[in-house]
């Protein structure tokens, strides 16, 4: 849940079209490499010392096809952490060094206009499509979720996109904190969007995501809201004449009740973070 801003750091104009490729099915696709330094990020530990640096190398893809579109972004971390997993009440918590893990996400959506061939735009909505998407990891708690519900494309003057995803949640093998191996259901609320605006001839981006996710008696989870909030200057139209291309600017990270999960020792009621990252990012 780390991140979804699914189809589209892509729409209005964010990146650019392929006619060459684009062919009968593919409209648009646009793929980019990210780098990220920050600090203050939770590692759910005991206490609020185990608050870490971070470092995090992302590529992301987006496309648009005649049938929906697709996001898909993966997250290498080199992070200096001790990681806690599993519960002392049934003999399984354990700890060791892991500097570095893997987070994907992989995010269709279908259009149900193309699928059944009516018009089911209306006033401000774009269109309604069937929205997918798997999150698996190597960090945190072990994440392999399976996501499928409803989104909606909004047409809103100003933002470059602006949707909305809403998801029932398979949650599997979430071993973190838990008595047991953790599997359960949930439901997650994703707004997703970019607002690109200029300031003389400087233009800038603001994008991002914010994640609401129901409790999970079944995984032994609470209600927990993410978020990460990317502000973007166009580095590359100033500096080389080349707009859309390279990005400089900051992320913010945040989390109330990070992933769901509770401390073992009950020291607190969750673990919140607000992490602020130096952001570099280049569109090929």
């Amino acid at each position: 849940m780390k991140r979804s801003l699914p189809s589209l750091m892509l729409a209005g104009g964010l990146t650019l079209a392929t006619p060459a490729l684009a062919g009968e099915l593919l409209h648009w696709q646009d793929n980019s490499l990210t780098y990220l330094y920050g600090e203050n990020f939770q590692r759910l530990n005991f206490n609020e010392e185990e608050q870490r640096t971070q470092t995090t190398l992302t590529f992301e893809h987006a496309s648009g096809w005649v049938w929906g579109d697709v996001f898909y972004f993966l997250d290498y971390v080199r992070a200096d952490n001790l990681q806690s997993r599993g519960s002392f009440a049934n003999g399984s918590f354990r700890q060791h060094e892991k500097n570095s893990f893997y987070y994907m996400e992989f995010s269709p959506r279908v259009s149900l206009s193309w699928l059944t061939g009516l018009d089911l735009s209306a006033g401000p909505l774009k269109d309604v499509k069937a929205a997918f998407t798997l999150e698996k990891g190597d960090g945190g708690p072990g994440t392999e979720n399976y996501l499928y519900g409803i989104g909606l494309d909004w047409d809103v003057p100003g933002f470059a996109f602006l949707q909305t995803n809403l998801y029932r949640v398979k949650i599997n093998n979430q071993v973190f904190f838990a008595d047991q191996d953790s599997n359960g259901y949930a439901t997650q609320l994703t707004i997703a969007g970019a607002y690109p605006f200029a300031i003389g001839d400087q233009d800038f981006v603001v994008d991002g995501f914010i994640d609401w996710r129901s409790p999970s008696d079944e995984a032994g989870t609470q209600t927990s809201v993410g978020s990460s909030i990317q502000i973007k200057w166009d580095a590359g139209k100033q500096l080389f004449g080349e707009a859309r291309r390279l990005y400089v600017g900051t992320e913010l990270n945040m989390w109330h009740n990070k992933y769901g999960v509770k401390p073992v020792d009950g020291s607190t009621d969750g673990f919140h973070q607000t992490a602020v990252q130096a952001l570099v990012k280049y569109h090929f």
